[in-house]
């Protein structure tokens, strides 16, 4: 099998912008992570009728739960390539 690691070197000269890819790379995973945990802990608290308890456990206001896992959900979803959304994008400008 052929190797598919795409390797960031930082000490090429004059790869300015090498540190500024790799920190891109390294949040996109940390993101990617954090989502998978959420979204393992709001789908353990709801039966995908009653969102109360995620909205309890994660300060939102009632009404608002089923909004915030189908973000969370579909941002993950979008990650793994298994949707094709804008999440990613709808989620930073709409949670806060």
């Amino acid at each position: 099998m052929a190797r598919t690691f795409i390797k960031i070197d930082t000490t090429m000269p004059g790869a300015t912008h090498s540190g500024l890819l790799r920190g891109y790379v390294q949040q996109q995973r940390n993101a990617y992570e954090v989502g998978s945990r959420l979204k393992a802990i709001m789908t353990n608290n709801t039966d995908n009728t009653n969102f109360a308890d995620i909205e309890a456990l994660f300060g939102l206001a009632a009404g608002d739960g089923q909004a915030v896992f189908d973000l969370v959900n579909g941002t993950v979803g979008a990650n793994e390539g298994v949707f094709q959304n804008d999440n990613g994008k709808t989620i930073g400008e709409l949670l806060g």
